[in-house]
């Protein structure tokens, strides 16, 4: 017979073995992996593959007048005649303003007969000198009177000339500031003149496209307003300075085009393709199983899907630039790669029979 006493060391000793016994079971079981790696995960993969690609940069830019002109009044008076409506087209050297010039007419009659009795006098005292007549000072007062008289003529031409207000460029009006009957000052402005047959494209380029833009590359630029049109033009300068925003300013020239014609102030597409193709290896677009800024693909290679981080250039459409990380040929995933996990067995599945499943 069992004495109580002893009762409770057999129940402590039944319970420490117990415990031992269940954990060299536990050593020895197997580990059993994830039922996900054991399964096959059907998945859509393709080739990457090496094309021929054309760099090209698309941005927003806006038109603006080649020349855009501030025309101001250089004489004073009263304006007689208008000769100017806002959307006129002038050709350069074209009348907008006539400005009452009497007195300056005047003053020009004036100096011009001062000029002809001062040239008539220097004719006179340098056949006097040449007999010995007058002395050489003398002669050389009359010429400077000759050229002051000149210089005043010269001056009050300029005057009455400066009474018709004219254009120094072809263009088109854009603003008309005075009408007939009001008074002009010198330095005054008075009408608004743009050339828009060529145009000014400015536009902004990121630091990491400005690196690969230079002066003279070739740009195609569409608008909204004419649709399937397009000018052509090339890249006229680039902004050695970052704006606030870390972009460069830059700037195209094109000629505008009579039958759709932009306008001063119009949003417009510019496109900058470059003239010759290179070879890129490309990867779908939807293939990535990160973020742009922290790429990876999955990889099949033997049935096994492997996760690898890819340095990625520039998007073409729905295409994309694999700089490093993927071999030409390799399988890439490109649906169902969300589901997956690196080292997953996968089965591939033709494209054509899921979409038609879907």
């Amino acid at each position: 017979m069992i004495k109580p006493k002893k009762i409770p060391v057999i129940f402590l000793l039944l319970a420490v073995g117990s415990i031992v016994f269940w954990w060299y079971q536990q050593r020895n079981r197997p580990v059993e992996q994830d039922s996900s790696y054991q399964r096959e995960m059907p998945v859509i993969a393709v080739q990457a593959v090496v094309s021929a690609i054309r760099d090209s940069i698309a941005v927003t830019g806006t038109a603006e007048a080649f020349r855009d002109v501030e025309i101001f009044s250089e004489t004073r008076g009263l304006v007689r005649k208008v000769q100017v409506e806002v959307g006129d087209r002038k050709a350069a050297g074209a009348v907008l303003y006539i400005v009452d010039d009497e007195l300056q007419r005047t003053l020009f009659e004036k100096a011009e007969a001062s000029f002809e009795k001062a040239a008539l006098d220097n004719v006179r005292y340098e056949n006097l000198h040449r007999e010995g007549a007058v002395a050489l000072s003398a002669l050389e007062s009359v010429r400077l009177k000759r050229e002051e008289a000149e210089a005043d003529m010269i001056e009050a031409r300029r005057n009455l000339r400066n009474t018709r207000i004219k254009t120094p460029v072809s263009g088109t009006v854009t603003e008309k500031i005075v009408d007939e009957g009001e008074m002009v000052q010198p330095g005054m402005r008075v009408a608004n003149l743009v050339d828009l047959s060529r145009l000014r494209i400015t536009f902004f380029l990121s630091e990491k496209e400005v690196s690969t833009i230079l002066p003279g590359y070739p740009v195609r630029v569409i608008s909204d307003q004419h649709p399937g049109k397009t000018l052509k033009g090339r890249v006229s300068s680039i902004s050695g300075k970052a704006g606030m925003d870390r972009s460069y300013a830059a700037e195209a020239v094109l000629r505008n085009s009579t039958d759709f014609p932009l306008r001063a102030g119009m949003f417009v597409r510019v496109i900058l393709s470059g003239e010759e193709s290179r070879e890129a290896l490309m990867i779908p677009r939807t293939a990535l199983a990160g973020s742009i800024m922290n790429p990876e693909v999955y990889v099949v290679h033997k049935g096994v899907a492997r996760l690898r981080q890819i340095a990625a250039g520039k998007e073409y459409g729905d295409m994309l630039e694999i700089l490093q990380g993927v071999a030409a040929g390799e399988l890439v995933v490109t649906s169902g790669q969300h589901e997956l996990r690196d080292g997953m067995k996968v089965r591939l599945v033709p494209q054509k029979k899921t979409e038609s499943v879907r």
